[in-house]
């Protein structure tokens, strides 16, 4: 498709401004159709489509100007005027996108006349109906000059500067006088600041490329990262653009062309984003990042989606637009003045570092380069040097190592003094984690440990995991070595940190979370294939046996706890039993416990909450006690009785036939699965009930940022589903569910709740839920009617790509009482009370449910039995029960 053109009759002076605007809204919408067909089919890249859009802006910019001037020179043919209109930031670049804004200075003589007046107001009215995010301003070039001077975001912008249409010998005497201040005046402190911005700005938005959700501009190995590069080059040398920086020699041709490569790329993306969202956008967010796999035409190869592979194309973009940018930025700070000091850097001493390192201002260089080559173990001892100095790799060094990766062959992986250093490094708590990124960014990991290869800018496909696979690793492996170097840590990472140090083998453990996620590179199953991978390395390095199984089995298992206390009933005691047996060492449970702890910490803020960290010491208690007194046959008759006597004991303060009727009405199972300080409250109220009329209260545990509902009301079908469908039309977020019903028919139903993350104390939403749930018990209401009420839902981001089907899955192993059914899908509004009130038609009593929500997914967990209390394990039943869910979830 042919770009548009402006024919010359739209300088017509008796066009009507309402045609005049038409026409370059038709000139506009048809360029961008022109341009994003022509990028869609590879015709052309994105810094040349972000040319065109530029020039067509110039085009806009000039008719605009010349149909303001022909009016204006009707009205005062006399009068002298200088102006022009300048071009700053990227549109001064000519690297304009699509949605970007236009920055625009209207440059003028002396002062603001009449005329200057009349343009500007002629000129940015038109380009606001033509609905341009416009950023202007007006002044002459010794008020550019003193605001840039004030404002380092307006001398940036005004780095790439250029005129567009107007006074070109105004243009040409003013930028003489910009340039001199631009490169000449502070330019080093201005410098210094542009990279302090950077740092800060990679530490709000990801200090690393392998987010899931990465910011194509000012993310790590964005379009910002390169230009703060270029530009501390072009002020540092006094250079005009990458030509220029090329002939001085600061830069080599191959360098040249790598940015211009890598910035061609980035801006195709953002420019694909910007058509693709109808407007500015930065992120590429999981709602687009499918879309844009189409547009880029990738296709799915064997097990890998197309998303998959462009994102992975996307990281490694990015990556090299961030090597690029440190390359450059080393160049500029060698000449630099140290901060504190008026010394070039130049002057300070470098300092030798084992046998083949120079340390100098905080980066380790290599002194011979060579022996890597010939001795790969130089390389391992050069990160040990690089974590013994906490200092960062300098970008020769990075490019020295990865020409030396063909030496790391099979002999030197098979090498035990190697094995004995690579695990002497994580069992060192010091600058682990940035001595593991190094590694894996220099693409040494992946080349010592081939297995560790395919987990390389792997994407994982959900909207809770914020890194990539290999990047979650390493941060999960050095958690608890920054939390041991960290100089004051919370009480819970104290607990954390004691039990830690009980651990034999520190590298050992490390290198089993470094390993955990092992298995996701070669397909489905990855804690089974993770195992078995383990196996095989640990045969490899000549690890002692025992320490290849306990590797085998924390990699194995690795999943294990976090199932266990989110999925299943922790009071159940056979359960407890059962998972002791399945760990079998205090040393174990302490090992399991750690890495669980570091896996979900790291797979994102929101994922480690208070209430699944107090799932998790319970279950790691339990486990304990079980382990510590070897008490792994006690029968279930000897628990439930020894638990009756201490609730009596608990009511010890009521009146003894309060208490006794109390303990004669609830059965075992709710005194096991109840907290201690919770029956007090519960016998109290179950006495005042009157046995017909709803009493709902409620109690808030900030501790645990939840707020725990307790419903007292006569039983009945279908009350669960109610309970949970007015909780829901509340926006609550159930995570935790107890059903129990006394002798003598009186539901007494806990669920445990947050929102927002919290619990509602403080919060006046929880008399409204409480006022919902007593009229709803009552009949007055029904959840339908709730439901579509208008209140702030939950925020659930529907748009996301579903990838994975929904899952019923049953289990009657699991309890010796109860069917258990996990169901695995994609969150919903009103999902639990679907998912509930199909259970209670197809005549099922829920017994208890646990839920477990990640960002997007939930794994709904239900201890379910028939109406007369026997578990469900015909396969007829089941698969009439599974289909039912199916049906009630819905795609």
């Amino acid at each position: 498709m042919p770009l548009p053109s402006l024919s010359h009759d739209v300088l017509r002076t008796d066009l009507p401004d309402r045609d005049f605007l038409d026409r370059l809204k038709e000139f506009l919408a048809g360029t961008h159709l022109a341009v994003r067909e022509e990028q869609r089919q590879c015709l052309c890249g994105g810094a040349e489509a972000c040319r065109k859009i530029s020039d067509a802006m110039d085009a806009v910019l000039s008719v605009l100007h010349d149909r303001a001037l022909g009016r204006f020179r009707a009205s005062a043919p006399d009068m002298s005027y200088r102006m022009g209109v300048v071009a700053v930031g990227g549109y001064g670049r000519r690297e304009l996108c699509p949605h970007s804004d236009v920055d625009l200075l209207f440059l003028h003589g002396y002062k603001v006349d009449r005329f200057v007046e009349a343009m500007t107001e002629w000129m940015l009215y038109p380009l606001w109906d033509l609905g341009l995010d416009v950023g202007h301003s007006v002044r002459n070039i010794k008020e550019t000059i003193r605001f840039a001077g004030a404002d380092d975001s307006i001398r940036t912008a005004l780095l790439d500067h250029r005129l567009v249409v107007g006074d070109d010998s105004l243009y040409r005497e003013s930028a003489r006088e910009l340039d001199r201040f631009l490169y000449f005046q502070g330019g080093d402190k201005f410098i210094g600041k542009k990279i302090g911005e950077m740092r800060s700005r990679h530490a709000k938005v990801g200090s690393t490329v392998y987010l899931l959700e990465p910011n194509v501009k000012e993310g790590r190995g964005g379009l910002r990262d390169l230009q703060t590069a270029v530009w501390g080059a072009r002020i540092k040398y006094k250079c005009d653009d990458l030509a220029e920086l090329r002939k001085k020699g600061v830069v080599g041709a191959r360098t040249v062309e790598a940015i211009r490569h890598v910035l061609d790329y980035l801006l195709r993306v953002r420019n694909e984003l910007h058509y693709l969202q109808g407007k500015k956008a930065d992120v590429l967010g999981f709602e687009v990042q499918e879309r844009l796999a189409e547009r880029f035409r990738y296709r799915q190869v064997g097990s890998n989606q197309a998303v998959e592979r462009f994102m992975r194309t996307y990281y490694l973009h990015a990556a090299s637009a961030a090597r690029l940018s440190d390359e450059v930025l080393e160049e500029v700070g060698r000449f630099l003045p140290e901060e504190g000091s008026r010394k070039p850097l130049f002057f300070l001493k470098r300092k030798i570092i084992g046998e083949g390192g120079i340390l100098y201002k905080g980066k380790l260089q290599v002194k011979d380069h060579a022996s890597f080559e010939k001795e790969p173990i130089r390389i391992l001892e050069f990160f040990r040097s690089m974590q013994k100095t906490k200092s960062v790799l300098s970008p020769q060094a990075r490019r020295n190592i990865q020409t030396a990766l063909p030496s790391v062959g099979a002999g030197f992986r098979e090498d035990r003094e190697a094995a004995k250093l690579f695990l002497e490094i994580l069992s060192d708590p010091v600058h682990l984690r940035e001595t593991l990124l190094a590694m894996n960014e220099s693409r040494f990991l992946a080349r010592y440990i081939p297995e560790f290869g395919p987990l390389y800018c792997k994407v994982q496909r959900d909207i809770y995991h914020v890194y990539t696979v290999d990047i979650h690793s390493i941060r999960c492996a050095s958690v608890l070595a920054e939390i041991e170097t960290s100089s004051s840590r919370t009480r819970e990472e104290e607990e954390f940190h004691r039990i830690h140090a009980t651990v034999r083998n520190r590298g050992l453990f490390h290198l089993a979370i470094l390993f955990h996620d092992i298995g996701k590179g070669s397909g489905h199953g990855h804690s089974r294939i993770g195992a078995e991978i383990v196996a095989r390395i640990g045969a490899r390095w000549g690890l002692a046996e025992q320490d290849v199984s306990d590797l085998v089995f924390l990699v194995e298992q690795h999943l294990l706890m976090a199932n266990v206390s989110q999925r299943r009933d922790m009071h159940d005691i056979e359960m407890i039993l059962s998972f002791a047996d399945t760990v079998g060492t205090v040393s174990r449970l302490d090992q399991l416990y750690l890495l669980t702890f570091a896996d979900m910490k790291e797979v994102s803020p929101e994922v480690w909450t208070k209430w699944k960290a107090m799932l998790l010491a319970e279950l790691y208690e339990k486990g304990r006690n079980v382990l510590d007194q070897g008490a792994l046959k006690h029968p279930f008759e000897e628990w439930a009785h020894r638990r009756r006597e201490q609730v009596r004991e608990m009511l010890g303060a009521e009146p003894r036939e309060t208490r006794e009727r109390f303990l004669s009405r609830v059965d075992d199972r709710y005194l096991l699965a109840t907290p201690d300080g919770r029956f007090v409250e519960h016998c109290r109220t179950l006495a005042a009930f009157d046995g017909k009329t709803p009493v709902v209260v409620a109690i808030d545990s900030p501790e645990s940022g939840t707020t725990e509902f307790l419903v007292l009301c006569p039983d009945e079908r279908g009350l669960f589903a109610k309970i949970a469908g007015t909780l829901s039309a509340n926006s609550m977020n159930i995570l935790n569910a107890s059903i129990a019903t006394t002798v003598d028919g009186v539901a007494m139903d806990t669920f445990h709740v947050n929102y927002l993350g919290k619990s509602l104390r403080g919060d006046p939403k929880k008399e409204r839920v409480i006022a919902d749930l007593s009229r709803a018990l009552r009949g007055e209401t029904t959840v339908e009617t709730l439901m579509a009420e208008p209140r702030a839902g939950k925020y659930v981001r529907d748009r996301v790509p579903r990838y994975r089907p929904t899952r019923v899955v049953f289990d009657d192993s699991v309890s010796s009482r109860c069917t258990v059914v996990d169901i695995f899908t994609y969150d919903r509004i009103g999902l639990l009370y679907d998912i509930t009130r199909t259970l209670t038609a197809l005549g099922i009593d829920i017994a208890l449910s646990k839920i477990s929500t990640k960002a997007d997914q939930v794994a709904d967990v239900f201890y379910i039995v028939d109406r007369d209390g026997r578990k469900i394990q015909t396969p007829h039943r089941q698969e009439e029960i599974r289909q039912a869910l199916l049906a009630s979830i819905g795609d």
